[in-house]
């Protein structure tokens, strides 16, 4: 299945992203700009940034924008609005993630449209409630047994609506998850949105499919998980490197569940400091960043594809310390980038080699 071509979608809209945003937000932290398509074939223009968003007079009158803007900001680690249009503020505030998605009184058929929320549903005792996925879930087992929907960046939404399900589990854990809740919202599946930062989501999720039991059961265990590798780990944190994509290179900023991986793991991120929960970077500023140890975790590739040597042969690289001292590892994905009950384990393989220094 293609990928849709679109950002986001509204009742009223498709917002295609741009090439380039204008001038006063070219300093602005992952700024983009977007091109509204509206179905009566009026055309207006929004530009988003972490800090900042703006809208024009033809975007600003759709009454769902500023849902669509606050899913942007949450899929990149925002957790507040400030959308203006051309006669002052359209939305501002903090943003409730929870309320992001809708209500459903009936949870007896799910449809789950990431892997770390089939995890989750699957923890929680309830996989047997499941209809349907997305292409990249793989546990438990039972997902193999399941219609697949399409890419975790592009189901098929329609495919979605037509299977009637009581409840979608979405996410905005990655940029580009946006089109999904945006999408299944302009369809108006129930859906409840996710955006893992803490152990809430567990909760949440529970209480929605009405097993607070099990909930408070996976909860106590990650907190026995948590307590175990914060014993464990160095007085001194260990500058850590974490690498989701290599061309061009993304690692977590401040805004990432991963950041607390890395931590209970013994670690501190490098770019740790810097907004927003992904980040583009260049080799230079690896070298700058000095970390003692790298993981090579990059998104939906298994790990015995994971290849360290890729980020040591690359130009400049050669000359990063961990690297010529043999400290780049592969960190399998499934485990570092699902935010979910199995993403303990990350931190448990970091800590092993971290140990190792």
């Amino acid at each position: 299945m293609k990928k849709p071509e679109h950002q986001w979608e509204t009742r009223l809209h498709l917002a295609v992203r741009l090439p380039s945003v204008p001038e006063s937000f070219a300093d602005e932290a992952r700024a983009e700009a977007f091109e509204l398509r509206f179905v009566d074939g009026r055309v207006g223009h929004v530009v988003c940034g972490l800090t900042r968003q703006e809208a024009d007079t033809v975007a600003a009158a759709d009454p769902d924008l500023a849902h669509a803007v606050r899913c942007w900001l949450v899929a990149r680690g925002a957790r507040s609005v400030a959308l203006r249009g051309p006669e002052g503020p359209l939305d501002t505030g903090s943003i409730d993630v929870a309320s992001l998605g809708s209500a459903s009184t009936n949870t007896s058929r799910l449809i789950t449209l990431a892997p770390s929320n089939a995890e989750v549903v699957h923890a929680l005792g309830c996989f047997d409630r499941v209809l349907a996925c997305e292409d990249s879930s793989d546990h438990p087992p039972r997902t193999q047994e399941l219609p697949r929907l399409g890419p975790d960046l592009g189901p098929d939404l329609d495919q979605v609506a037509e299977l009637r399900p009581d409840l979608a589990v979405s996410s905005l854990s990655v940029p580009g998850m946006e089109r999904i809740v945006t999408g299944l919202r302009a369809r108006a599946v129930p859906q409840v949105v996710l955006a893992p930062r803490s152990l809430a989501d567990v909760r949440r999720v529970a209480a929605l499919l009405d097993v607070p039991e099990a909930g408070a059961q996976v909860v106590a265990d990650i907190d026995a998980q948590r307590a175990a590798l914060e014993l464990a780990r160095p007085a001194e944190p260990v500058p850590v490197y974490l690498e989701w994509w290599p061309k061009p290179m993304f690692t977590p900023g401040t805004d990432c569940f991963s950041n607390e991986l890395i931590s209970l793991a013994g670690g501190r991120n490098v770019f740790g400091n810097r907004l927003g929960s992904s980040l583009q970077i260049e080799p230079q500023e690896l070298l700058e960043a000095d970390p003692a140890v790298c993981f090579v975790s990059w998104c939906g590739v298994a790990e015995a594809k994971l290849d360290p040597g890729n980020l040591i042969g690359r130009p400049g690289l050669e000359f990063l310390p961990a690297a010529r001292q043999g400290r780049v590892y592969a960190l399998d994905e499934q485990f570092s980038g699902r935010p979910g009950p199995r993403m303990l384990e990350a931190a448990r393989r970091m800590a092993a080699k971290i140990r190792e220094l």
